[in-house]
Formats: structure tokens, C-alpha cells, sequence
């Protein structure tokens, strides 16, 4: 079977995506907590990356990566489940700035909605 490796940096950890017959599949070591995904399920790896720094004082950096020709919702929800924020994001590995400035002290999650689907989720802090 040919093995081909591509090896990326994101905030300095490696990523390595095996392909084996053109179905590709992730792995990442924490604090990411990545896992496999197939290209049958989802077209790339489909990721949000924990805000930086967590506990967020005033302002966060979060990273996705959804398919470069697409478009996805960073949306924050607080404890109880109710939307607060919706970042709408294009296509890459790109970062968005989040400004938690009217945010209370408390909880909440950040979500990565593709498609509909809530694909992945992180906890934010608000201090």
C-alpha cells in the first residue's frame, strides 16, 4: 500500500495526514485533541482550536480549518445552551480574533457549525 505523508505546523504541533488510496485521515497529539476523520465523512479535517489564552481576560485568538472553497459559523454559546455570538468564517486554516469584552464571568463554548452541524466545540473561559 503507498503511504504519503504531509506534515503541517499549527501553532507549533505537528500535524501529519496520512493518505492511504486517496482517503485521507489526521493525526494531531493534544491540546488540540483531534481525531480521525475520513474524507467519506467530512472533506478535510474539520477543527476549531481552543481560544488562546483560555481563561480569556478581554480578547482570544481561535483557529479552525474548514475546506478552503467553504464557508462556516464560529457561534458562542453560554452554559445554558443559548447562542450569544455567530462569526461567520470562510474557507482555511485561518484565525479569528474574538472580542469577549460584553461576555460575563462564567463558561461558555465555542463551536464550529459546518453544514448545519455543530462538527466541533472547545471551552472558553471568561474571567
Amino acid at each position: 500500500m503507498n503511504k504519503q505523508y504531509i506534515v503541517k505546523r499549527i501553532l507549533n504541533i505537528s500535524l501529519i495526514i496520512l493518505i492511504f488510496s486517496g482517503i485521507s485521515y489526521a493525526i494531531v497529539p493534544d491540546p488540540y485533541n483531534y481525531s480521525y476523520f475520513s474524507q467519506g465523512d467530512y472533506p478535510e479535517l474539520l477543527k476549531i482550536s481552543a481560544p488562546i489564552p483560555n481563561p480569556v481576560v478581554d480578547y482570544a485568538e481561535i483557529w479552525y480549518n474548514i475546506p478552503e472553497d467553504d464557508v462556516a459559523e464560529i457561534a458562542i454559546y453560554n452554559f445554558a445552551g443559548v447562542k450569544l455570538k455567530s462569526i461567520p468564517v470562510s474557507g482555511g486554516l485561518r484565525k479569528v480574533n474574538f472580542e469577549a469584552y460584553d461576555l460575563q464571568e462564567g463558561v461558555y463554548f465555542v463551536c464550529l457549525i459546518y453544514k448545519g452541524k455543530n462538527v466541533d466545540s472547545k471551552k472558553l473561559i471568561k474571567k
